[in-house]
């Protein structure tokens, strides 16, 4: 019986993904070129605590994976550990006396202090640091994204699935919000990397180039986009 279950189940997934893939090709692509380019920044990328980016790209994917099986629950769920991760590795950069006690599990870092206005990644006086840009957008995604995510990771009663939807089917307008919040999201991730990362030597096409100009300016950091400009190869 329990064989015969998964055999439906993957079936119905399966045919998910082939509704999701059909009729979504162009945000799809959108979606997809941003995650290489979060996969190539993180590979140019050497420090200490780089394994958090590694956990951030696995957790894009799974967010993908699931939206398009359309589980879409556990998509948002793997969006807020990406976009917690992505401030975690940023804040560990600049306090590594927690990031070691951190992988001693000595230490946990709270939302709270990643956001903190003042002493935490979230703050206009430590990006500044990095980049004259106004950060109001930047600050803005970041804390929507992590709200929206939430909803879904903390079980409330509208943002579950058996609430929203009776099966396990392709439905394009949750669909269309899920990858509507991972573009936004990996914009979010690319624009804080390369803030923190502004003097990195990325050997990257002019599709890369070009899609990198387009979200930078979409979150207002001209100022960061001509500073990395700098370091293209």
């Amino acid at each position: 019986m329990l064989e015969g279950l998964i055999i439906d189940f993957k079936t119905e997934l399966d045919e998910n993904i082939s509704m999701s893939l059909k009729e979504n090709n162009k945000k799809l692509d959108k979606v997809s070129l941003n995650i290489e380019i979060v996969e190539e920044i993180v590979a140019n990328i050497n420090s200490e605590p780089q394994i958090i980016l590694k956990e951030v790209i696995h957790d894009l994917i799974s967010a993908l994976y699931s939206g398009l099986q359309a589980l879409y629950r556990n998509s948002y769920i793997s969006l807020r550990s990406a976009i917690e991760l992505s401030l975690v590795y940023v804040y560990f950069l600049d306090h590594n006396y927690d990031y070691f006690f951190w992988k001693q599990d000595k230490y946990d870092v709270k939302w709270s202090v990643l956001e903190n206005e003042e002493a935490g990644v979230l703050s206009e006086k430590y990006l500044s640091l990095f980049s004259k840009d106004n950060f109001n957008i930047l600050f803005r995604s970041c804390r929507e994204i992590y709200r929206d995510c939430s909803q879904f990771v903390h079980g409330k009663y509208e943002y579950m699935h058996t609430v929203r939807h009776q099966s396990l089917k392709y439905d394009k307008k949750t669909f269309d919000e899920f990858l509507n919040m991972l573009f936004k999201c990996t914009n979010v991730l690319i624009a804080l990397l390369l803030i923190r990362h502004g003097d990195l030597h990325l050997d990257i096409d002019e599709t890369y180039k070009d899609t990198i100009e387009e979200n930078l300016k979409l979150l207002q950091l001209t100022e960061t986009l001509e500073m990395i400009k700098e370091f293209w190869k």
